[in-house]
């Protein structure tokens, strides 16, 4: 158990710090192959596990968990709804992304690998096209989701390329550090058409996490330099500007929206941020300050949080705050979305 615990520890700091040690996962990834079958219907809520490589789905209106639902490459960090009852799967040290099917446990619908150690990041879709950054070659790759074919040519970004959105015609790109180097971070604004840089947005150092909330119409970037720093920047895409600023602390990231609240998760901390688009921080909870949040998500007024380093998927009550139930997870989840099917 000792070495579990600090094998998580170490996986903490890589994750944080941008800083992938591929040769540290190479023993963790061996779970059991799942058994493939149909999964049940309704909403699904669903995780990826970053030292067991599994991706676990929770079905909320049978109560189903269906564990070891698919496999992924090595180190997962970005897990994608696409529609129609498919998901995407993106594989760091791998270099490869992945598309299941949603309604089959155990499939895989298509693979596609990217160039070794380019360390894939982050996805965003758009205009028939799944975007996909490369964060240690300082590029952005576009797929085609008619056919799954890779486009051979890659457009060069700055430094160390984590988060990816598309809105008004635009790919929205975030730069972080990766330690020991310190990049002035930021974002870059290209042309979805021309593929030609239009723009840049100061919202500081390490910014890592984009969100476009298509309610909203506006981007939320998420930095922090992991000094209790964090900072939401809440974007207006039209004009590519920061129309307002939530000083949060910590290092936010994974929002969720439920009416006019935004809410995200302190990354490998114990704390949740609730704020709004005008920049106020409205509150923080902390629901036991053993936890590790690696990801929050919501469905209807139910909040689920990944725990990393307990292994566990607990449920809240929005509006009330108070733990509502536990799941057991995979080894290490993290990432986690919620789908209204």
């Amino acid at each position: 158990m000792r070495i579990l615990s600090e094998l998580k520890k170490c996986l903490k700091f890589a994750l944080i710090s941008g800083f992938l040690l591929a040769a540290v996962f190479t023993g963790c990834n061996n779970p059991a192959e799942p058994e493939e079958g149909p999964t049940p219907s309704g909403p699904v809520i669903a995780w990826f596990n970053g030292l067991s490589a599994t991706v676990d789905l929770y079905f909320p209106v049978s109560d189903s968990l269906v564990t070891t639902a698919y496999i992924t490459g090595d180190v997962p960090n970005d897990l994608l709804y696409l529609g129609s009852d498919k998901f995407a799967i993106l594989s760091s040290t791998s270099a490869v992304l992945q598309v299941v099917d949603l309604s089959v446990s155990g499939s895989l619908l298509h693979e596609i690998a990217f160039p070794v150690g380019s360390n894939p990041w982050a996805m965003a879709t758009g205009d028939g096209k799944l975007w996909v950054t490369l964060m240690l070659t300082n590029q952005i790759v576009s797929i085609s989701t008619a056919d799954w074919t890779l486009d051979s040519a890659a457009v060069d970004v700055p430094d160390y390329p984590y988060g990816i959105t598309l809105a008004e015609g635009n790919i929205f790109i975030s730069h972080g550090d990766y330690w020991p180097e310190i990049t002035p971070g930021g974002i870059t604004v290209i042309d979805a058409v021309t593929l030609e840089e239009t723009g840049w947005i100061d919202t500081g150092q390490n910014t890592t996490d984009l969100w476009y909330c298509s309610e909203t119409g506006n981007i939320h970037a998420f930095s922090s330099t992991y000094t209790d720093d964090g900072v939401v920047s809440i974007i207006d895409p039209a004009t590519a500007t920061i129309s307002a600023q939530v000083q949060t602390g910590g290092n936010p990231q994974s929002p969720v929206r439920v009416g006019s609240t935004f809410a995200c998760c302190n990354a490998f901390g114990s704390t949740v941020f609730f704020y709004d688009e005008s920049g106020s921080l409205l509150s923080t909870w902390e629901p036991d300050s053993s936890l590790t949040l690696a990801g929050i998500a919501v469905s209807g007024d139910t909040l689920y949080m990944t725990d990393f380093n307990a292994d566990m998927v607990y449920m809240a009550e929005w509006d009330t705050r108070t733990i509502l139930d536990s799941l057991i997870a995979g080894d290490g989840p993290q990432g986690i979305v919620a789908v209204d099917r």
